[in-house]
């Protein structure tokens, strides 16, 4: 099953408290990865365009250090995020150099970006949650200028983003015992474009030019058990699912979770860990 851009918009706006403070530092990362390999810093283009902004870190990054005239526009598909990122830019008010603009809108339709007036294009880890990727890269290649370059990232393979992996293996072997953990449909994977040949061809089928691709880890900062419990009882997807379980399975499940956690990171002392593929490309 393939979410609706309603969906989507719906989902991250419940998502948006949980992402904002506890994940959207630990991706940053990645977006300034593609902000370097993009060598804005160095092409100093005049206009950028941020795609899934969420609420604002790496265009208030972008904001506090570019040191040139440009602008900023930064999209999200979520209400609430938007407006995290606007309540954020008055906290931390951007270099007066640098204009930035906050905007709700769907990547597979930027009504409000004209053709060709867009000199770098930056999307990080949102093209393989958007309805229609070949969608959101032709419009990508609509509004970016010929020649001139973009960065996309999505997740890595599954096995790498490790606390996912230990979720499901809890899921997996209760299952059985508490069929309420069994998923009820066919969603598509978060991870299908995870592999480096397939991220490629669509970029490539899209009439893009590919320059690099390569695989990007970065730690999550759970430390304390409850760090990790805070990450699931309050994401909106387990929240629906702990109200169906009865008090016995809420805790039989949060107790094999605990155990799964301290063996797989605590005891190791290993980091929870995201992996990430990045693109860097431009439009002939």
């Amino acid at each position: 099953m393939i979410p609706s851009a309603e969906e989507l918009k719906s989902k991250w706006d419940a998502y948006s408290d949980l992402y904002s403070t506890k994940y959207e530092r630990n991706t940053l990362t990645f977006a300034i990865s593609l902000s370097s390999m993009l060598q804005i810093f160095e092409e100093k283009p005049l206009r950028i365009l941020e795609i899934a902004c969420g609420s604002g870190l790496f265009s208030q990054y972008l904001a506090q250090n570019l040191d040139y005239e440009c602008s900023v526009t930064a999209i999200d598909i979520s209400d609430g995020m938007i407006t995290k990122a606007k309540l954020l830019s008055t906290k931390y008010p951007s270099l007066p150099n640098v204009k930035v603009s906050y905007e709700v809108g769907n990547a597979e339709e930027l009504t409000n970006i004209t053709d060709e007036s867009v000199d770098a294009y930056i999307a990080n880890l949102c093209l393989h949650l958007t309805t229609d990727p070949k969608k959101m890269l032709q419009e990508l290649r609509r509004v970016l200028k010929n020649g001139k370059r973009f960065g996309l990232s999505v997740l890595g393979m599954e096995e790498n983003v490790t606390f996912r992996t230990a979720v499901t293996s809890v899921f997996k072997e209760l299952a059985e015992e508490i069929p309420a953990l069994k998923p009820s449909n066919m969603k598509r994977s978060i991870f299908y474009l995870g592999e480096k040949e397939d991220l490629i061809k669509l970029v490539e089928e899209a009439g893009l030019e590919v320059d690099y691709c390569w695989y990007q880890r970065s730690c999550c900062n759970c430390m304390a058990i409850e760090d990790y419990e805070y990450s699931i009882l309050q994401s909106p997807d387990h929240i629906k699912l702990m109200e169906k379980l009865t008090e016995e399975e809420r805790k039989r499940f949060l107790e094999t979770m605990r155990k799964r956690i301290k063996e797989n990171f605590i005891d190791k002392k290993q980091p929870v860990a995201i992996e990430a593929l990045l693109l860097i490309g431009k439009k002939p």
